[in-house]
C-alpha cells in the first residue's frame, strides 16, 4: 500500500479484507480494539507514521504523517503506549508444534514481559518432548526492558530487536538500551544476538556505508556472539553480498578484537567456576581447550568467559553441534563416542591427528558430566610420532 503524507488510508481485520489501495489489513483484533482517536502508529520500523483520526472495533482511520510503502509482516507500534497481549496465542502454539515436528533447534519469542512468558514456553516444550529446544527472547518493548534482569535469567538467548525498540524509546537511547543488553548477557553468561538495519543500506546498495562498517565492529567489541541481518536478506537487492559483506567484517576484526570478560562470582553455579578455571588455565598456558559435551552446557560455560583461546567442542549429538554454532568463539567437531571417558578419549585421538593444531601445541581436554558435580580434566602436549 502506498500513502503520500496527508492521505487518509483505513485500517481493517485482516480476516475481512486483503491489502489494496488505501486498506491496510491487520490480523490482531486486540491491537485494533486498542487504537483511540489522536494516537500516533509507527511502522516499518518507524519509517510510516500515521495518525488515528477515528476508530471502532471493526476498522480505524488513519492519516499519513509521512509518505510510506507499506508490505505485509510489518510491526506496529502505538507510539507511548503499550498493549497487553498474550506472548503466545493459538497461533504461536500452532507454530510451535511446526517448530518442533520439524526439529528447529530456536525458537524466538517475541513481545516477552517477564519470566512467565518465557516459563509458559518451557512449559509447551516440555510437553511435546522438546526439552533440548532452546529459547530466544526478544527484548523489543518498554516492559522487557524494565523486566530485563529476569528475562535474560530464564532465556536461553537473549535477542536486542532495535528496530522495534527504536520505535518505542527515543532514536537516541537505541545505543545506550543496546550496550546495557550485552552487558547484562555478558555478565550472566547468556549468548546476544543483535538485529535490525545493520546494514540496512544493503537492501538498495551493494556495497555497505562506512557508519553500518563501524556499527558492526562496536557490536563485535561490546561482546555480542551474533549479528542478525533481516530485511538486507528478507527483501533485499542484494542478499548474498550482505552475507558476505557482514561475514568479511566479521572474519577481519574478530580475531584481534578483545570483548569484555565475564567475571566469575561466589554465588556462580560451579559449572560456571569450573569454565572460569579451565580458562584461566588455557589462557596462562596459552592453550587450545577441547571439550566433550552431550547437551553443550559445559561448551557454553567455557566460552561465555570469552576465553581469548581457541575452543573446539565435540559431541555426538548434531542437534548439540548445531546449537553451538550459534555462540561466539566454539568450533564444533562430530564424534562417536556416548560416554564421557569414551568422547573424551576419540576426541584426544581426533586432535592428535589433527593437522589444524600446530605441533608442541598444549591441549586442556575436558568435560564436565551434566547434573552431576564432576569435572574431569587432562592436559596433553601435541609432539611429533617420533617424540
Amino acid at each position: 500500500v502506498s500513502v503520500k503524507a496527508g492521505e487518509l488510508v483505513k485500517l481493517v481485520l485482516a480476516q475481512e479484507s486483503r491489502g489494496s489501495d488505501k486498506l491496510i489489513p491487520l490480523p490482531n483484533p486486540t491491537a485494533l480494539k486498542a487504537l483511540r482517536r489522536g494516537h500516533v502508529i509507527l511502522m516499518d520500523d518507524g519509517r510510516a507514521a500515521f495518525k488515528v483520526e477515528s476508530a471502532s472495533e471493526s476498522e480505524a482511520i488513519l492519516r499519513a504523517l509521512t509518505d510510506a510503502l507499506i508490505t505485509s509482516r510489518k510491526t506496529i507500534v502505538i507510539q507511548g503506549s503499550g498493549l497487553d497481549l498474550p506472548a503466545i496465542t493459538d497461533r504461536e502454539v500452532n507454530a510451535i508444534k511446526f517448530a518442533v515436528e520439524n526439529g528447529f533447534d530456536y525458537i524466538g519469542l517475541s513481545y516477552v514481559r517477564g519470566e512467565e512468558d518465557i516459563s509458559m514456553l518451557r512449559g509447551i516444550l516440555l510437553s511435546l518432548g522438546a526439552e533440548q529446544t532452546s529459547i530466544i527472547a526478544k527484548i523489543e518493548t518498554p516492559v522487557a526492558v524494565r523486566r530485563l534482569k529476569e528475562i535474560v535469567a530464564a532465556a536461553d538467548v537473549v535477542l536486542v530487536a532495535r528496530g522495534d525498540l527504536g520505535m518505542h524509546f527515543p532514536l537516541e537511547e537505541v545505543p545506550e538500551l543496546q550496550r546495557k543488553i550485552i552487558r547484562l548477557c555478558v555478565e550472566c553468561g547468556k549468548p546476544v544476538i543483535v538485529a535490525t538495519q545493520l546494514l540496512g543500506s544493503m537492501i538498495e546498495s551493494p556495497v555497505p556505508t562506512r557508519s553500518e562498517v563501524v556499527d558492526v565492529v562496536s557490536a563485535l567489541m561490546d561482546g555480542v556472539d551474533v549479528l542478525m541481518l533481516t530485511g538486507e536478506t528478507a527483501i533485499g537487492r542484494y542478499p548474498v553480498e550482505a552475507v558476505k559483506w557482514l561475514s568479511k567484517i566479521i572474519e577481519r576484526y574478530e580475531p584481534t578484537i578483545k570483548p569484555p570478560k565475564r567475571e566469575v562470582k561466589p554465588e556462580n553455579h560451579i559449572g560456571d567456576r569450573f569454565a572460569a578455571g579451565i580458562v584461566s588455565l588455557a589462557e596462562s598456558l596459552n592453550a587450545v581447550i577441547a571439550v566433550y559435551t552431550r547437551s553443550g552446557r559445559t561448551a557454553e560455560r567455557i566460552a561465555s568467559f570469552k576465553p581469548t583461546c581457541r575452543v573446539i567442542s565435540a559431541s555426538p549429538n548434531e542437534k548439540t553441534l548445531r546449537k553451538l554454532a550459534l555462540i561466539r568463539g566454539i568450533e564444533t567437531l562430530r564424534v562417536s563416542a556416548q560416554s564421557y571417558e569414551e568422547g573424551l578419549d576419540e576426541l584426544e585421538v581426533k586432535i592428535r591427528s589433527s593437522r589444524d593444531i600446530p605441533e608442541n601445541s598444549t591441549v586442556i581436554l575436558t568435560y564436565g558430566m551434566r547434573g552431576e558435580p564432576v569435572h574431569i580434566v587432562k592436559i596433553i602436549q601435541l609432539r611429533k610420532a617420533e617424540d
